[in-house]
């Protein structure tokens, strides 16, 4: 994303382990997403991979992923709080751990750097089964698996995972050819999809602008298990930045959540003037209860557009048109 495009380019820069001679190197992709950027592929792919003991996997980025081993442990909080303000976790964005694992120890790749690109690689040294998940994407995982004797082959495994990448890709094209606003009177829900099974998420709120009668009401929802969305209009003002980078004297900036997107305005109707934010809005069913909607009754004709303030970058924004 371009609010960290110039923090984390000396912290993520890719280092490779010395391994013995015999060991061989695996890869696994992470993420992806269809050329308009409309579907996100929220998986690993291959999502299991089989390794030899001493063997390394490297995992190329192609989206704001991150790779985290927990050796058991829970995931660290999205947000810390420090004073009156809330900071992306470190512990997220930012490298920590070794070049190698042995199942213990808290390992993550950080995020991708300016050029949206990063490779991380880590060597295995004891047989075993190692989940890892992606913390920014909850439900995002795979499985490293090391024995004593390696069936497969890397190239074949990696055959496998752009397989596996390009269904997860097409299913999410088919779900988004159909994507409809649901319609009850002067009521209409616009559904924030995605698919764990099939591990996609749609980036888009609905395929033309959504018209509809003055004094309808819409309701955002969220279905999707991956994703967070912001449904903000900014009345033509350029959206808010989600993250604003605070540079320090010493070591890595810290990375301010910013206040007006996650406040929400606790606005209930809209006439095309002024900032309307819904906050973020999370998956449903998510165990902090936490927001997963947000309605809002237009008052006004007119087109009005919005954002998700958290997918900006990708496109991710819509059209009501009030008649």
């Amino acid at each position: 994303m371009a609010w960290l495009t110039y923090l984390l380019s000396a912290l993520l820069a890719s280092t490779t382990p010395a391994r013995a001679a015999s060991s061989t190197d695996w890869t696994v992709i992470v993420g992806g997403a269809t050329a308009d950027t409309s579907i996100y592929a929220n998986a690993f792919f291959p999502q299991a991979i089989e390794i030899g003991v001493g063997d390394a996997v490297t995992w190329t980025f192609e989206g704001f992923h991150n790779v985290a081993f927990l050796s058991g442990g829970a995931a660290p909080p999205f947000a810390v709080p420090e004073g009156d303000k809330t900071y992306w976790n470190p512990q997220m964005l930012f490298p920590v751990g070794g070049q190698s694992y042995d199942g213990t120890g808290y390992h993550n790749s950080g995020v991708p750097g300016p050029d949206g690109r990063l490779s991380y690689t880590l060597t295995f040294t004891k047989p075993g089964r190692y989940p890892y998940v992606c913390t920014i994407h909850p439900g995002m995982r795979g499985m490293v698996i090391v024995t004593d004797k390696v069936t497969g082959t890397p190239a074949a495994a990696l055959k496998r995972g752009r397989a596996e990448q390009a269904a997860t890709l097409a299913a999410g094209q088919a779900r988004f050819a159909g994507l409809e606003a649901e319609r009850n009177g002067t009521t209409f829900v616009v559904p924030l999809v995605g698919n764990s099974q099939q591990r996609y998420s749609v980036l888009r709120f609905t395929r033309e602008p959504l018209v509809v009668p003055r004094g309808s009401t819409v309701t955002w929802a969220m279905r999707d298990t991956f994703e967070i969305h912001t449904v903000t209009f900014t009345s033509g003002e350029k959206p808010p930045q989600l993250a604003v980078p605070e540079p320090q004297s010493s070591g890595p900036p810290k990375v301010l959540l910013n206040p007006k997107a996650l406040t929400p305005t606790n606005t209930t109707q809209y006439d095309g003037t002024g900032y309307v934010n819904s906050g973020l809005l999370f998956p449903p069913g998510n165990p902090g209860k936490l927001p997963s909607s947000f309605s809002l009754t237009f008052t006004k004709p007119g087109r009005f557009e919005y954002w998700c303030l958290v997918h900006a970058e990708v496109g991710q924004h819509g059209i009501i048109v009030v008649q």
